[in-house]
């Protein structure tokens, strides 16, 4: 993780929480069915709020059609019926769950809107795993001063976490039995975090 990065998160969390590692999330590169990873609109979280104003806003929706960060539609369904789990295990599927779930919520925060650039981290602490945003300015990279924590887990709900194929694509995997997928990066931040991380040759747990 970037030292100026690293250093504007220890100093957004709690008082009572030591930093351990971190690393940076954006949407999964694959999975476009009805039970993908993308999060319906109305459940990503809203973000830094007081960044970007109008400029920001048009921005934005430049970036979004770029990046085709349009948002799912919100007849996109997560999959909990347990009798449909032992398929979706066989067919490496990005997400399994309702949007309820562990899973669903994590793939909601790992979607954050916002009109202001941003980076989106996922943040291990001595007590949680957190998201984290930090405002990033799209054109030059620089990093803001505004830093907002977002949802947190106890470190342990997430029971494994695998490699969906030979990108950065990877799954995590809850004790409620869902799992979603996010990519990851930089690979080797995540596994400080994670070193345990199953091979895709692995099948799911």
């Amino acid at each position: 993780m970037w030292p100026d990065l690293e250093q504007k998160i220890v100093a957004a969390l709690p008082q009572d929480e030591r930093f351990v590692g971190g690393f940076s999330v954006m949407r999964a590169t694959t999975g476009q069915d009805s039970v993908s990873s993308d999060a319906p609109a109305e459940r990503r979280p809203r973000v830094l709020a007081g960044e970007g104003g109008l400029w920001g806003a048009v921005i934005s929706a430049f970036f979004k059609g770029v990046i085709n960060d349009v948002g799912s539609p919100s007849t996109r369904e997560g999959t909990e019926d347990p009798a449909k789990r032992p398929k979706r295990q066989r067919k490496n599927a990005s997400f399994f769950g309702g949007w309820d779930s562990l899973a669903g919520q994590w793939l909601a925060a790992a979607q954050p809107r916002s009109r202001a650039g941003l980076v989106t981290t996922v943040v291990l602490t001595d007590k949680q795993l957190r998201f984290v945003y930090v405002p990033s300015r799209r054109l030059t990279g620089r990093l803001g001063d505004t830093v907002e924590l977002g949802a947190s887990f106890s470190p342990g709900s997430l029971t494994w976490t695998r490699r969906r194929n030979t990108h950065l694509d990877v799954q995590f995997g809850f004790t409620d039995g869902s799992w979603g997928t996010v990519m990851v990066a930089p690979e080797e931040d995540f596994l400080k975090v994670f070193p345990a991380t199953l091979s895709h040759t692995v099948p799911i747990p």
